[in-house]
């Protein structure tokens, strides 16, 4: 059996995420990562999840719709902004339930070679009348491409522990 490498003894982890009790209302987030969408993954996306619209794996039948190359899955570009603002928001064990998302709405095309961002803004925060412990973080989330369009958009609830 090999030894531990020496780094993993020496790495120090640090918390990820807000605290229910750092998250006020009109709070703006900017999540730092950016992730450049690409052709392939779309239509592995839409092979894996048995999306059957054309439109996004068929470029004569998106040329047909006025297309002038394939766009990426909508529901693909809305998973990958959702995963940009999850290091942020909710990542860190302070989180329970995924509760709701509300609102979501595809608002440009994104198309191989974008490059998407995110923004959340934090729009309402309670305590929960069920469970004391846990409260409820809602926060408006926007989808940006390279050129500052707002392609996607929708609002999350989370379950979130009220204290560390």
């Amino acid at each position: 059996m090999s030894e531990r490498p020496d780094f993993i003894g020496r790495a120090v982890t640090r918390p990820k995420g807000f605290s229910y009790d750092q998250f006020e209302i009109g709070k703006r987030i900017e999540h730092h990562w950016g992730r450049t969408l690409n052709l392939s993954e779309s239509v592995l996306f839409s092979t894996l999840t048995l999306s059957a619209n054309p439109t996004y794996f068929n470029l004569e039948y998106a040329k047909k719709l006025g297309e002038d190359q394939i766009p990426i899955n909508p529901y693909f570009v809305y998973l990958v902004v959702f995963g940009l603002s999850v290091e942020d928001l909710t990542e860190g064990g302070r989180v329970g339930a995924l509760v709701a998302v509300e609102k979501l709405r595809f608002l440009r095309s994104c198309y191989s070679g974008d490059t998407v961002t995110s923004v959340s803004t934090v729009q309402d925060k309670r305590v929960s009348a069920t469970k004391p412990d846990m409260g409820l973080v809602t926060w408006h989330t926007q989808g940006f491409n390279q050129r500052g369009d707002v392609v996607v958009e929708y609002i999350r609830t989370n379950m979130m522990n009220v204290r560390n």
